[in-house]
């Protein structure tokens, strides 16, 4: 077994030799190096990998707490996967949540308990070794799967991901599948972020519940005067999506006025913008969106057969995050780790309890909601400071915000009643306003109010 040699950064040598002695007791094996200046301690690491250094935060007499401070954000500037344990006799809160927020994994007064110091230690290195292992892989993947933005490893996501990549080498109108929450935006993105139409936009359009001129004005544009209210030209989404790709979200809500004008577009790439008599040409790659079953929407005439045809030569289902449970684990390290790097949080990891919590959930809302009880279990676990998410973090059904279940109740009571709640809190957070709040969520304002007037009674 190699011994993990760790750093201790303490102006007084005699106390940093019997901390070294004393930590030797307890992890065998042991090495540990002395710095006792913030030059030396910052020569030190760049000369060798240390996984874990303590930091005495009164470095220097004269200048107090502050010396410690400094250090602490000029070591981990220079290598963020260190982990650094502050030590001092000066212990308040406020100094430990400041060296929280700077990134120390934890703050511990002096005399240190040296068992619990022990502790604190080894948790430092495994946590260190986690970060290597995650930058190694980071650098070292060339599978594309971070980068198409598809996480997991089941049979069914790696065949998705492999259809992404033809589809990405074709020009072939698109149709995603796939309950709410499952990632059909994020499955659009990555087709075109890959595909040779990436230098030009991805436009995405939600239609909604208005009149099919207004619907079209969106589409196709308008000239000035083409009607009440019109009083300036108007350029419309395919002439944005130009050279690239219109994803259209919900197509089932699409008017059958707008589907008979697009299936034209898409045969002959030339459009009228409403109230012109001249053609122009566009050319933009078309991918359509529904959570809705297709033979359903067919039956119910939602979807006219022909504009069906035409806009699914390729078709991709996303399956529900139950039906792919080994999943998972690999999600909720990625939702964590994407948190982590954003709000510069100190939790690493999930303990074994956690993880089986969130594998036997059902998720209604899919990965969305995994992604929000992920992030919400972060933010308790570095609460707590903890540097782990344990089976108490974790609140799903109806011990958390997602979902209560009623005993009559279908499985897409449940994701409305999921996509409500969701709704409802971000307008709670945004005091009510329904633009930032849609936003918030990555919806339109009107896709927001859409959803809150089908339940205006629930």
């Amino acid at each position: 077994m190699d011994s993990p040699n760790i750093l201790i950064i303490d102006d007084e040598s005699e106390a940093a030799s019997s901390l070294a002695k004393a930590l030797k007791t307890e992890i065998n094996p042991l090495h540990c190096d002395l710095a006792a200046s913030e030059q030396s301690a910052l020569s030190m690491l760049n000369d060798k990998q240390y996984p874990v250094a303590i930091l005495d935060l009164c470095l220097n007499e004269q200048i107090g707490p502050e010396s410690g401070f400094s250090l602490l954000e000029s070591m981990l500037s220079q290598h963020p996967d260190l982990s650094v344990i502050v030590l001092t006799g000066y212990g308040t809160v406020e100094n430990g949540v400041r060296a929280l927020k700077l990134g120390a994994i934890s703050f511990i007064e002096k005399p240190a308990n040296i068992p619990h110091l022990a502790i604190l230690v080894q948790d430092g290195i495994r946590q260190n070794s986690l970060k290597r292992r995650f930058r190694e892989l980071q650098e070292a993947s060339s599978d594309k799967n971070t980068s198409l933005g598809i996480i997991g490893s089941s049979a069914e996501i790696k065949q998705i991901r492999d259809t992404i990549r033809f589809l990405a080498t074709t020009n072939q109108s698109v149709l995603i599948t796939g309950e709410t929450g499952t990632g059909k935006g994020l499955c659009a993105q990555a087709i075109h972020r890959i595909s040779t139409r990436n230098k030009g936009k991805l436009v995405r359009y939600q239609p909604n519940f208005t009149t099919p001129d207004l619907v079209n004005s969106d589409l196709f544009g308008h000239v000035k005067g083409a009607f009440t209210g019109a009083d300036q030209e108007r350029k419309g989404l395919l002439e944005e999506a130009d050279g690239g790709t219109l994803f259209l979200d919900e197509i089932d809500e699409l008017p059958h006025e707008t589907q008979v004008a697009l299936l034209g577009v898409l045969q002959d790439k030339k459009y009228r913008p409403l109230g012109s008599n001249e053609e122009r040409e566009v050319d933009f790659r078309l991918i359509c969106a529904t959570n809705r079953e297709i033979e359903q929407l067919l039956k119910e005439g939602k979807l006219r057969k022909d504009f069906y045809h035409r806009i699914a030569h390729e078709k991709i289902h996303l399956p529900p995050l139950r039906l792919r449970i080994e999943d998972i684990p690999e999600l909720a390290d990625y939702f964590l780790t994407s948190l982590r790097e954003r709000e510069e949080l100190s939790v690493f990891r999930f303990e074994a309890s956690a993880i089986s919590t969130l594998k036997g959930y059902h998720w209604p809302g899919n990965i969305r909601e995994l992604q929000s009880v992920v992030e919400s279990a972060a933010y308790r676990a570095q609460f707590k400071r903890s540097s782990s998410i344990s089976q108490s973090d974790i609140t799903v059904g109806s011990e958390g915000s997602a979902v209560s279940e009623k005993p009559d109740a279908t499985f897409r009571d449940l994701v409305e009643q999921y996509k409500l709640s969701l709704i409802n809190n971000a307008l709670a957070k945004h005091n009510n306003n329904q633009v930032q709040a849609a936003k918030s969520l990555g919806l339109d304002r009107t896709t927001l109010r859409r959803i809150l007037a089908r339940n205006k009674d629930k």
